[in-house]
Parts: C-alpha cells; sequence; structure tokens
C-alpha cells in the first residue's frame, strides 16, 4: 500500500533549465535558444531527445540525447539546488507531465503489478520465480500476443511492467509490441514492455527496439538485474550521485 505520494512538477522551462544545467555538467553544452523538437519517454532507456535549430546559415541542426537516468539525476539535482527537500527513502521516478516532467516520489510500498507474456509455462514460472525478490503484488499471465491484448484491452489486467517472450506461436512479441503501439486506444497502449528471449541476434533485438520494446534482455538473467531492469523501465532510479 502507498503510504504517501508526492509530484513536483517540471513546466517545459523547468525542464530544459534543469537538463541545460546537468548537461553542462556532463558536457553536453546546450544552446540559450529554444529547441525545435522535445521528445521525452520516460519508458525507453533514451528518455529524451532534444533538438535545436541551426545557429548560423550553413551550419546543422544539433541533436542532444540523454538516458532515463540522466533525467532523473538532472532533475534531483535541479531539487537540491533550489532546496527543494527529497526523502532519502522515496522511490523516486520520472514522469511525462503535458510538454514537460514530473518527478514523483512513492513512500512506503507500491507494490509491482506484473503481465507475463510466454507460450511456455515452465518459463512463466521460472519468471515468477525471480520476481519473488521484488514481492510484486500482482502478477498476470498470458501464452502469447493475442490473449495479452486481450487482457489489455478489456481492462482484465493494468500492470506496472509487461514482460514478453519474443518467439511465440499466434502471435510473437514483436508483433504483440507493433499491435500495442498501435491501438492508441488502449489505455495500456505505452505501458513498458520489456522482452526476454534467448535470441542473442543484434538484428532481432534492435528491430524489437524499433517497434516498441523498453528494453530487450537475453536469457538467462538473474533476478536482481530483472527487477533491476523492471524498475528503470518504471522510470525509478537512484539518486546517490
Amino acid at each position: 500500500m502507498i503510504l504517501e505520494r508526492r509530484v513536483i512538477i517540471f513546466p517545459r522551462s523547468d525542464f530544459l533549465d534543469a537538463m541545460r544545467r546537468y548537461g553542462g555538467r556532463i558536457g553536453k553544452n546546450m544552446p540559450d535558444t529554444a529547441p525545435d523538437l522535445l521528445n521525452f519517454d520516460p519508458s525507453q532507456d533514451i528518455a529524451l531527445s532534444i533538438r535545436f535549430p541551426p545557429i548560423y546559415a550553413g551550419s546543422s541542426a544539433k541533436d542532444f540525447i540523454f538516458s532515463r537516468d540522466d533525467v532523473g539525476q538532472a532533475l534531483t539535482l535541479y531539487c537540491r539546488e533550489h532546496r527543494v527537500p527529497l526523502p532519502k527513502t522515496a522511490t523516486k521516478q520520472i514522469e511525462r507531465f503535458k510538454d514537460g516532467a514530473a518527478l514523483s516520489m512513492l513512500i512506503g510500498n507500491s507494490g509491482l503489478n506484473v503481465l507475463i507474456i510466454d507460450d511456455q509455462e515452465v518459463m512463466r514460472t521460472i519468471i515468477k520465480r525471480l520476481l519473488a525478490k521484488a514481492s510484486p503484488s500482482v502478477i498476470s499471465e498470458a501464452s502469447d500476443g493475442l490473449q495479452a491484448l486481450e487482457m489489455l484491452r478489456s481492462g482484465e489486467v493494468d500492470p506496472d511492467v509487461i514482460l514478453c517472450d519474443l518467439h511465440m506461436e499466434h502471435m510473437d512479441g514483436a508483433e504483440f509490441l507493433r499491435t500495442l503501439r498501435a491501438d492508441k486506444g488502449n489505455v495500456n497502449s505505452r505501458k513498458p514492455v520489456l522482452i526476454l528471449t534467448s535470441d542473442k541476434s543484434e538484428q532481432a533485438h534492435e528491430i524489437t527496439r524499433q517497434v516498441g520494446a523498453s528494453k530487450v534482455l537475453t536469457k538467462p538473467i538473474s533476478a536482481d538485474d530483472l527487477i533491476k531492469q523492471i524498475n528503470l523501465v518504471r522510470g525509478h532510479f537512484e539518486a546517490g550521485r
């Protein structure tokens, strides 16, 4: 149960200011001009891309790319510089808010709601055992992408994260992702999806990322690594740096 949830809102101007300050610290010095483009998706490893127009005739536009962890560190640093208190024991998470960002803090145990999609029952059992260390509050299962889509569309499940196999009968992981991301009427269409696969082909991994995977993980994977990646795609980060 969540004991308390605090949210700090960063409108677009403050969000850009926070990223400029952080960028200056890590050698990514951004112009003071307004950007042409700002794409922010906390569920992705590369969470933020900012494009600035050419500074002078003949020059080219410049892109600045930041990871999910970069954004978390930037917002944390901005709060510290402005003397905004951040509880040390809270679980910190970055979220998209309108055309800016938000830093939310969960004080207490929020639980974890997971949907596992795999056509092998034994593999679903293994994944549940790996998740046990995170003490999930709800674990739902689907035997293929078609069943999972129906569960997500009907509201039968409302997962925080989806763990999906890549190669399955009836509907594989890539087709599931493609269909889910295109289904704008589905409230779960933007939920983070971790692909778990024994396929080590980088081409297969890249195609899966292009159709909407938040992360592609290769089996076998340890419980600690799986839980860490789940926390990352949910926007959680450590603010210790």
